[in-house]
Order: structure tokens, then C-alpha cells, then sequence
């Protein structure tokens, strides 16, 4: 895995744990939600476990977010028209 990945991946915990710590969920309610063990979602915040995509696809579903934000991934941004004041 080179440097990058392993960052990317070593910073889904802390993301997983700040977007469950938002939304007030605890590990036992987001485990219950998703299926996930509960061991398992305390290792992956605390970065001893690495996720895998079985695994984010219910948290991301449960945490109402897309996969890329819990992996940290930039979205491409589109430009938006700018908008013109209509004529009276």
C-alpha cells in the first residue's frame, strides 16, 4: 500500500468517530443500525481495524453520507452559472 492509501485509510476513524459523535449516536445504537459489531466499530475509530468497503457502505448509508466523506475523498466541485438579476 503505498503512503497515500495508508493515510487515506489511517483517517477513516476519526472521521467515522466525528460523524457519529454529530449526530449523538453512540457505538452501541450505530452497531445496532448497521449490523456492525461493536468491537469492530471501536476498532475501526481507534485505527486497529481497516475498513473495508462491506463494511462502509452501512455506516455511510446509516450516517446519511457518502462513502468519499468517510474515506476523505475530494469531491470535484461544478461550476455554477452565475445568476443574472431578472429584468423588471
Amino acid at each position: 500500500m503505498d503512503e497515500q492509501t495508508a493515510s487515506t485509510m489511517a483517517a477513516v476513524g476519526p472521521r467515522l468517530k466525528g460523524l457519529r459523535t454529530q449526530r449523538t449516536l453512540s457505538l452501541t445504537s450505530l452497531a445496532e443500525a448497521t449490523g456492525i459489531s461493536l468491537s469492530t466499530l471501536s476498532r475501526l475509530e481507534s485505527g486497529q481495524r481497516r475498513t473495508t468497503l462491506e463494511l462502509l457502505q452501512p455506516l455511510a448509508r446509516e450516517l446519511r453520507v457518502d462513502i468519499g466523506e468517510l474515506i476523505g475523498a475530494l469531491r470535484a466541485r461544478t461550476a455554477r452559472p452565475a445568476e443574472t438579476p431578472e429584468s423588471p
